[in-house]
């Protein structure tokens, strides 16, 4: 599975009608809309550029976004400053989360999560979320703290594994 980390600050220099031509859903909050218009303008430029994928319509199931193809299959999440987008040739589920200050405590014991600490509890939640992303329990995963953030990667493949590429600027030097 390759993980992309990608700055959105890269979004303030996107004309506002090519990010729109990549909405996918309405939004009340602006900036939420500008993040998701950008995950989509970035998930098509690597299927391009990265995977040299011709055919790269998307189509909905269930609410979950598939390439119609299926010649890879994608997850896409954001958080406060970062997107982050896995690629896999199998099911797959990633979640970012800023770690933010909170009663993780009282989240961890009403989720069952085994947490004594604050990352702790956002490695916890945060594969939580991609394996919900994923439809099933994990079979393999990566996990990595970056940056303030928390990140997990699960996959339906035992075999799976993983790379994470940050984004340098405009390159991604690991590419």
């Amino acid at each position: 599975m390759d993980i992309f980390v990608i700055s959105t600050s890269d979004s303030d220099n996107i004309r506002p009608e090519l990010l729109e031509e990549y909405k996918h859903k309405e939004f009340s909050n602006k900036e939420k809309q500008k993040e998701h218009c950008f995950s989509y303008l970035m998930l098509d430029r690597i299927l391009r550029e990265v995977y040299k994928i011709e055919n790269r319509e998307i189509e909905f199931v269930n609410k979950k976004p598939y390439l119609k193809s299926r010649e890879k299959f994608f997850s896409v999440s954001h958080s406060k400053g970062y997107i982050v987008i896995a690629f896999s040739d199998a099911e797959c589920g990633v979640d970012i989360e800023k770690i933010v200050e909170r009663d993780f405590k009282a989240i961890s014991e009403r989720m069952n999560f085994v947490s004594s600490n604050l990352e702790e509890f956002y490695q916890w939640w945060t594969k939580y979320e991609a394996e919900y992303k994923l439809g099933e329990k994990a079979k393999n995963f990566y996990q990595a703290l970056y940056d303030g953030y928390s990140l997990t990667a699960v996959s339906s493949n035992v075999q799976e594994k993983f790379e994470l590429f940050i984004q340098n600027g405009e390159e991604f030097p690991n590419i």
